[in-house]
């Protein structure tokens, strides 16, 4: 199969599993073509299609990786990209919802951006739009240059690349995306985002529920290690990670607007 998907899995509560059901089905019924489906599921077994994970899911569950005790979230997701045989990576989350088409609109930003490293969709999340905010937006966005597929730029809750890169261990589980787009970015290659069709991101459904202290530590340790490293880039895709925008003339704003460092 052509393209791998990672479901990293945390679910110790009936509605986050209920919620990865819905986000494993959507991810089937929306995709163009087969696709391996490699979920890591770490202290619980619940998605185990060999146990008594859910029988209506089995067939739709390619490779399992159970992980009694927590190892780490990067290093249980990298052990989802060796056994991958696929020759893209799909990252995404239980709370990420697929739109149709989804693997067809990924693969053909790589075949249209030959410097293509990362590629994404659009989103809705909860009171934030990435991207043209409405589905009419996403198709009928005119220029003088013709329709707006894609642009340059990220979307890190679900996006692809080719195998042969890993998330970095260092991190405990939050910065690793913006790493690894850093990490492209440094050996010449773009990431991109399109324009035509978004996916639904309810944002922190497990974080907000799992032991929401321990996040915040990790997330301060991933964010010192994150600046430590790339804090001193000048390249753009560092300032909009850093502030989020980033306007023609007035570039150096977003590399020196003081943002929220949950590590001070």
């Amino acid at each position: 199969m052509k393209i791998s998907v990672i479901l990293p899995l945390l679910v110790p509560t009936p509605f986050l599993r209920a919620m990865t059901v819905f986000c494993i089905k959507t991810l089937r019924m929306h995709a163009d073509h087969g696709f391996e489906l490699i979920v890591v599921e770490a202290v619980h077994d619940y998605f185990d299609p060999s146990k008594h994970g859910p029988v209506a899911l089995s067939p739709m569950i390619n490779k399992y990786i159970g992980f009694p005790q927590k190892i780490g979230n990067i290093r249980e997701f990298n052990q989802g990209v060796d056994v991958a045989s696929g020759d893209f990576i799909v990252s995404v989350g239980n709370d990420v919802i697929v739109p149709p088409h989804w693997d067809t609109e990924l693969l053909r930003v790589f075949e249209e951006n030959p410097d293509c490293g990362v590629a994404s969709l659009s989103a809705l999340e909860p009171g934030v739009v990435i991207g043209p905010g409405t589905q009419q937006e996403c198709v009928s966005q005119q220029s003088e240059i013709g329709v707006i597929d894609y642009v340059e730029g990220m979307y890190s809750p679900f996006m692809m690349w080719r195998k042969g890169w890993r998330m970095d261990e260092s991190y405990v589980k939050i910065y690793c995306d913006s790493d690894l787009i850093m990490r492209m970015y440094a050996k010449g290659l773009r990431a991109y985002r399109s324009c035509r069709t978004r996916v639904h991101h309810f944002a922190r459904m497990t974080s907000d529920r799992v032991d929401p202290e321990q996040h915040q530590r990790d997330l301060a340790q991933d964010e010192k290690l994150f600046y430590q490293r790339w804090g001193k880039s000048r390249l753009m895709i560092f300032g909009l990670i850093r502030s989020g925008q980033l306007t023609y003339g007035r570039e150096h704003i977003a590399f020196t607007t003081p943002i929220n460092l949950h590590y001070k």
